[in-house]
């Protein structure tokens, strides 16, 4: 599978380097675009898809431009104070360069200056595996309002 293989060749590279950000950010998009596929025309600017095994994953989109998606991604639990969105990334997708960033993870904000290499490379890859969990757990927010037929 060539996103099999470019998930290792980004995983390999120099951690923390600049060009492994910029691959890691290309496969993150990959992983965005599987599980929204309309993201850049869908009408609607909140969605829930539920898991096989019925954990609800939100997407609400924050901004729209005419190159560019900002939305919120998080699964949202019952606890005792409440609810709790656990994790809760703010992710921009960028349609025409084709890749997709964190630029906030729990109300942090993913520093954008040369120090925060490091920051943004462990953000984008938190991103980069919760999109392959999710995506493994059935997650889908299907084109044009769709309802998946194996979603309960």
């Amino acid at each position: 599978m060539i996103g099999a293989a470019r998930q290792r060749v980004a995983l390999d590279a120099v951690p923390r380097s600049f060009a492994a950000l910029m691959e890691l950010y290309e496969i993150n998009y990959i992983y965005m675009r599987r599980l929204a596929p309309e993201l850049a025309s869908a009408a609607a600017d909140r969605e829930v898809s539920v898991s096989r095994d019925g954990v609800a994953l939100r997407l609400e989109v924050l901004e729209r431009s005419r190159y560019t998606t900002t939305v919120l991604l998080t699964h949202r639990f019952e606890a005792e104070q409440g609810v709790e969105s656990v994790p809760d990334l703010t992710v921009r997708v960028y349609h025409d360069a084709r890749t997709a960033e964190a630029l906030y993870a729990q109300d942090r904000q993913v520093r954008n200056s040369a120090a925060g290499l490091a920051e943004r490379w462990a953000a984008n890859r938190f991103l980069n595996r919760w999109l392959r969990f999710t995506l493994g757990e059935g997650h889908v927010f299907p084109a044009n309002g769709e309802t998946r037929p194996d979603a309960p």
